[in-house]
């Protein structure tokens, strides 16, 4: 819509979900439909801008769309403000995304977001510090706004529901959506909008700031005050340590307490494996992978009463293990741990390398206090940084995510691994703490006598008595819902060279009370497995190849210029054409086309996915060593089953889905 102007602002939202079974209605219909009830509104109002309103495809592919959009679009250069909405419709906050990997959203736009969201009386504006610091620097989850915000045009995001939707599972439905949320962020994209056509637009790009959102307010910290701070938390660290160092004691062989850190050490793996003890006991009892996708915070509590009794029964080998009374030993390894993770977490961001900084900072605090209960204070709170860093508020997110991605963890020996690697990161994430901990109970009496009245057996029985009401109430509690439900796959491949053909029922769940219905079979399945093979057979040629190829010679390499289709009988959700040669120590040299493809090791594939055409015209120029065949193989995935068949699971939604194989050699004569 063209405006007075012919600066522009765009506001978009994705209008893709990440796999074809799931619908996406929060993740991102509902941001694709303020999208367009925002276009409608201002095709009718006066505009000081031009205004792009568009939704983009393959935002869950990398962004695919919107990187497409900044990379081609002939006036990019002209776009002044980007707004994306991405999950729409849900209770609870509404966050702004406003970083990149190098910079963020200019202040500006930012503090008006926050205005806009009070003046509207939300106040619903909440920015998960933690989970960005994380996802910042390891260039995690984002949306539409990232390409536009790394050109240097101000842009910002408003997501919703991260943890209370059941996105990117085939629960995202509407019915789980609210219309007064919907009119939320639509209503705050158009408060923006209507003040920067009265005001204008301010001429800051881009920022560099730590945003930390406080009961005082939003604090914006300086990229460079970052730096200072983490530098200054090293430089108090070592100096803490070398005070420390003055005192320690000079005592006898009969007096060190050999190997005192090496069994703190393995105390620590102790008390990680009791963190994971709680959720192995439920998975146990209730033959579930997943017992706690419902309620996922109570089972952090369970985790939190776990690791107490570890803790217990770790102090308990403290009676019969001898330990160096040198405090200095045991300050040592908790300095020289987090100045370890400051330098390394610099090396990724510099506000993740805070959070050692500021326990760092802690340890010098409590190194030049006398007083026995600050002294307590400050080693409670020194590992807290590191402790919200573990703990983001985007938590239950990854969590579910990981859930969602069980089809890929089938195996004893992948959760052995698995668990293997939780264990390794609570020990090292969470050993500087204990080596602190015992700094304190010997250096400060008051913490040896607390620890003495921990270590009796009531105080023990006290927290087991804990531990086994609240496991009881999680067991006796549902795990699955009709908003959170495990995927139940029916699987069918064949192959068309070789008419062959498979029929598995899959999930990311164990396959409890799963019936299976095809006509005259009928069976049940009900254990802790995660496949099961149906003996009932299909066939299914949807697959041919058409269209011709050409060779030309060439003095070092020939070209193979290919004009093909790829036809589909039936409507396909996605087809893959892979391309290799024979023998394959040979590779393709070089592709010359139009589409867009992955090349590796000289192989090639190219991938049409969101439904496309039954029919897909590839058109391209290979250069190939002589002598060689190519190799094609075709794929096709189909959201239904060649068979009439019905699978069902009271925990599960179930999806149907076949893939077809076709492969040919082609001789091609020049």
């Amino acid at each position: 819509f063209p405006g007075s102007s012919d600066s522009i602002i765009v506001v978009g939202g994705h209008i893709d979900s990440d796999k074809w079974y799931n619908p996406g209605a929060s993740d991102n219909a509902s941001g694709a439909a303020c999208t367009i009830e925002l276009a409608r509104l201002w095709s009718k109002l006066p505009r000081r801008y031009t205004m792009i309103f568009c939704t983009f495809g393959a935002e869950e592919s990398n962004l695919v769309g919107s990187r497409d959009f900044v990379k081609r679009f002939a006036d990019i250069d002209k776009v002044a403000l980007m707004f994306s909405i991405d999950m729409a419709g849900s209770e609870g906050w509404l966050i702004p995304f406003v970083d990149v990997k190098n910079h963020q959203a200019p202040t500006w736009l930012v503090k008006d977001a926050y205005a806009a969201d009070r003046r509207l009386g939300y106040n619903d504006l909440e920015y998960p510090t933690h989970f960005f610091s994380i996802n910042n620097a390891l260039d995690g989850a984002g949306s539409d706004h990232m390409p536009f915000l790394e050109r240097g045009i101000p842009a910002i995001d408003f997501t919703s529901g991260i943890n209370l939707d059941p996105i990117h599972t085939p629960m995202d439905r509407m019915q789980f959506l609210s219309k007064p949320m919907l009119a939320r962020s639509g209503r705050l994209v158009d408060t923006l909008l209507r003040q920067y056509h009265e005001q204008g637009i301010p001429p800051e790009k881009t920022g560099r700031y730590m945003l930390w959102q406080t009961f005082l307010g939003n604090l914006f910290i300086p990229h460079w005050l970052l730096i200072a701070l983490t530098g200054l938390g090293m430089i108090l660290g070592i100096v803490a340590l070398l005070q420390v160092r003055k005192f320690r004691l000079k005592l006898d062989k009969r007096e060190t307490g050999r190997f005192s850190t090496l069994k703190l050490f393995l105390l620590m793996i102790v008390i990680a494996i009791f963190t994971q003890l709680g959720e192995a006991l439920l998975q146990s009892l209730k033959g579930l992978r997943y017992p706690w996708l419902t309620d996922f915070y109570a089972y952090l509590w369970l985790a939190a009463l776990a690791t107490l009794v570890g803790i217990w029964v770790a102090l308990q080998a403290t009676r019969r293990w001898k330990f160096s009374p040198d405090p200095y030993v045991y300050l040592l390894r908790a300095v020289t741990f987090y100045l370890l993770f400051a330098g390394f977490f610099s090396l990724a961001s510099a506000r993740l390398a805070v959070y050692p900084a500021l326990a760092l900072i802690a340890i010098a605090l409590l190194v030049n206090t006398t007083r026995p209960w600050l002294r307590l204070l400050l080693t409670l709170l020194t590992p807290l940084p590191m402790f919200r860093l573990m703990f983001m508020e985007a938590l239950p997110l990854l969590g579910r995510s990981m859930s969602a991605a069980g089809f890929q963890m089938t195996g004893f020996v992948q959760a052995l691994i698995y668990s293997a690697i939780l264990t390794a990161l609570l020990v090292l994430w969470y050993l500087p703490a204990l080596y602190l901990f015992a700094y304190t109970l010997r250096s400060t009496p008051l913490a040896a006598q607390i620890a003495g009245y921990l270590r009796r057996p009531i105080a023990g029985l006290a927290i087991l008595l804990l531990f086994v009401v609240f496991g009881g109430y999680l067991f006796a509690s549902a795990s699955y819902s009709d908003k959170w439900k495990a995927t139940l796959k029916v699987q069918g491949v064949y192959d068309m060279n070789s008419g062959n053909d498979s029929l598995v029922v899959v999930s990311n769940e164990y396959l409890r009370q799963v019936e299976v219905n095809a006509g005259d079979y009928q069976t049940a399945i009900d254990g802790r497995i995660l496949n099961h093979e149906l003996p009932l057979s299909f066939s299914a040629p949807w697959l041919r190849v058409g269209g011709s190829a050409s060779l030309s010679e060439g003095e070092k390499m020939d070209t193979l210029r290919c004009d093909w289709r790829l036809i589909s009988e039936k409507s396909w959700v996605r087809a893959t054409l892979k391309l290799a040669l024979l023998p394959d120590t040979s590779g393709i040299a070089g592709i010359y086309t139009d589409l867009n493809y992955e090349q590796e090791k000289g192989r090639a594939q190219f991938i049409w996915s969101a439904e496309p055409p039954d029919t897909i015209a590839v058109r391209a120029a290979l250069a190939i060593p002589p002598g060689t065949r190519l190799v094609r193989e075709v794929r096709g995935d189909y959201p239904f089953l060649p068979l009439e068949i019905n699978a069902s699971a009271p925990h599960a939604f179930t999806v149907y889905q076949t893939e077809v194989i076709y492969r040919d050699t082609l001789d091609v004569a020049p």
